[in-house]
């Protein structure tokens, strides 16, 4: 959501069944979840972060 991809998007890649369990984690963009993305990155495409 941050990157500006689409609610709709987002909700069919997690595979949530209705848009609302999605909303729910929107607001998830502490420290933690960015160093989650982070590592999933780089543990799936060898990307750097830094």
């Amino acid at each position: 959501m941050a990157q500006g991809v689409h609610i709709r998007a987002v909700q069919e890649i997690l595979g949530h069944s209705d848009v609302r369990i999605t909303e729910g984690y929107t607001h998830v963009a502490s420290e933690i979840a960015r160093d989650a993305a982070a590592r999933m990155g780089r543990a799936l495409w060898g990307a750097d972060d830094g």
